[in-house]
């Protein structure tokens, strides 16, 4: 199986364990690398709700934790010359992901397995990879 565009999604309970091996994926079968980052804002309301702190603070802190992560992904491409591009949205997962896979022709999708993951996996329309 060819695959040659393969997205790798990152929420804010993703770690970067997951960075090489997508990239040595990418590297191996030739891919575009699409790298996502989503900004859960249903997720954070809740949160600023049960810890008693502002929404803005924890958006803003959750974004900068997805640009590190989408950096440190371009770092690691880099330097395994695995094309990639940088895309941070805000919505419900499944809900970007349909439209990240649609849009731009994805062929694979790389995740952090999760308990809220399973639906990606069942729904999917492309394959999936959860480490």
């Amino acid at each position: 199986m060819k695959f040659k565009k393969v997205i790798l999604l990152f929420t804010e309970e993703t770690d970067q364990s997951i960075i090489e091996p997508a990239v040595q994926l990418c590297k191996k079968f030739k891919s575009r690398l699409f790298v996502l980052f989503v900004v859960e804002t249903g997720k954070i309301s809740r949160l600023a709700r049960l810890t008693h702190q502002k929404v803005e603070l924890l958006h803003r802190r959750i974004e900068e934790t997805g640009w590190q992560l989408l950096y440190l992904t371009e770092d690691e491409a880099v330097q395994n010359g695995v094309w990639t591009s940088l895309h941070i949205e805000e919505g419900y997962v499944s809900n970007v992901l349909k439209k990240y896979i649609q849009g731009y022709g994805i062929d694979l999708v790389f995740i952090k397995k999760k308990d809220e993951t399973k639906k990606i996996f069942v729904s999917c329309p492309v394959p999936v990879i959860g480490l």
